[in-house]
């Protein structure tokens, strides 16, 4: 691999962390936020969910954009609009224009993922693809993890304010690299822009994640139910609408590679089991075992720091055992590694759930590697921006319904324990029950990875 592929897989790798660190940066924050403006839970939970609604809306769009425009432009656009909403967020004034900054920054922010990963697959050669997917999987692993550990380690020593900051010198590298690394693309032939499909996408990604975003102060109500109903349906639209159109604005012609999918419905059931914990594990840290955001921070970091090491071992397997048993042996990591946090009590050992959660981190980190490469090198490379924008679509929604039942499961369970549990006792059976609702989700893949993923010979 030439210096230049090694700068493109930096940069690509670069953005990929900046969007995954984003999702779920301030999480850890909310409690300081609701003291620092005054406000309510239900207004500070939208900076996460702002971002993720942004996020959702444009990422159908990411393949569009970027055939369109150049996805070497788009990116590098993305990222100074990253650079220049994070300065401005660090100056807010109320917890409003912060709300409404963070909303942008999912309309930038969410674009550098879906680019970052189609990209790699047209820039990479062939036979670098599945060591550039581990890095990839590594930063959007790592970003995953690692966001509420720098997040308690940056609330404990500076403002909130640095929390946005923090993004400028990433984004300034990125930036660099983007400019001298990635090739510049040949003009294409204009695309034309499917108007109805954006709106439909659009529309229906909003629909969803409001409706997921709010799932804890809804409940199950009629509100609730028209929102998702109104979401699914303008979907159902979508796909009619695209099956008749010559330029979709997302190309649901990747649904025809049975690889692919197997892989799509794989790395969403991932996506669980990765935002499980990372929106559990501080809240059943803090509030179910007294535990300070700091510390909480630094028992998430050796997670992420096995989510770095496991990459390499993960790729080298890929190529030894094949992809199918790769991703075998990576559930029944996972699965091993959640024993413990399906059993946990208040009084359970620190260290005990740290040296699991690094367990689980090594098992999620192989699963994604297979399921991201087994994803993009299923379809044909002209196809693979709209593949990524297709996955990255999912994640969104996976990833907000997720944390939408994990609150609401939570806010059931306080309301229902007596004065004498208390709260600990809520959170803690929470992350119990969700975990091994996760595990179970999990061990669906096994059959999947044995039928459709590849074996040694075919990797």
């Amino acid at each position: 691999m030439t210096k230049q592929h090694y700068l493109i897989l930096l940069a690509l790798g670069l953005g990929g962390l900046i969007s995954a660190l984003n999702t779920t940066m301030f999480n850890v924050a909310l409690p300081i936020m609701m003291e620092v403006f005054d406000a309510s839970l239900s207004s500070v939970q939208w900076l996460t969910s702002g971002y993720m609604l942004a996020a959702g809306v444009i990422v159908p769009a990411a393949a569009f954009l970027g055939e369109r425009f150049g996805y070497k432009k788009l990116f590098c656009f993305a990222l100074f609009g990253v650079l220049c909403v994070s300065i401005v967020g660090a100056s807010a004034w109320n917890v409003e224009v912060l709300i409404i900054v963070r909303f942008i920054f999912g309309l930038t922010g969410g674009l550098l993922s879906p680019l970052a990963l189609a990209m790699l697959y047209r820039y990479m050669p062939a036979n670098q693809q599945t060591m550039a997917a581990s890095v990839w999987s590594m930063t959007t692993m790592v970003g995953a993890v690692l966001s509420t550990c720098l997040s308690g380690f940056i609330l404990s020593i500076a403002s909130w304010r640095f929390l946005l900051l923090f993004n400028v010198p990433f984004a300034v590298l990125a930036l660099f690299l983007c400019v001298k690394a990635l090739p510049n693309e040949q003009q294409s032939k204009p695309v034309g822009f499917d108007v109805q499909g954006f709106m439909l996408t659009s529309v229906a990604s909003f629909m969803l994640l409001f409706a997921f975003s709010n799932l804890s102060a809804w409940g199950m109500n009629v509100k609730l139910a028209l929102c998702m109903i109104m979401g699914v349906l303008l979907l159902v639209v979508y796909y009619r609408h695209s099956r008749k159109t010559e330029e979709p604005m997302l190309n649901l012609a990747v649904l025809k590679y049975k690889r692919y999918c197997a892989a799509f419905i794989s790395s969403g059931v991932n996506v669980i089991a990765i935002y499980m914990i990372t929106f559990l594990m501080p809240l059943f840290l803090q509030s179910g075992m007294g535990i300070s955001p700091a510390v909480t921070g630094l028992v998430m970091l050796p997670g992420s720091i096995v989510s770095i090491v496991a990459m390499p071992i993960a790729s080298k397997l890929y190529s030894k055992i094949g992809e199918k048993f790769v991703a075998v042996f990576g559930v029944l990591i996972i699965s091993v590694g959640s024993i413990p946090f399906i059993l946990a009590t208040p009084e359970t050992s620190v260290l005990l759930l740290t040296l699991t959660q690094c367990v689980r981190c090594f098992g999620l980190s192989m699963v994604n590697l297979v399921s991201t490469n087994a994803q993009m090198s299923a379809v044909p490379p002209e196809l693979s921006g709209h593949a990524s924008s297709l996955t990255n679509w999912a994640h969104q929604m996976i990833n907000a319904l997720t944390v939408a039942l994990a609150g609401n499961v939570a806010e059931l369970r306080i309301a229902q324990v007596s004065a004498e549990k208390g709260i600990a006792f809520a959170y803690t059976s929470t992350t119990n029950m969700m975990m091994l609702a996760s595990c179970v989700l999990l061990m669906l893949m096994i059959p999947i990875a044995l039928k459709f993923y590849r074996n040694k010979s075919e990797c």
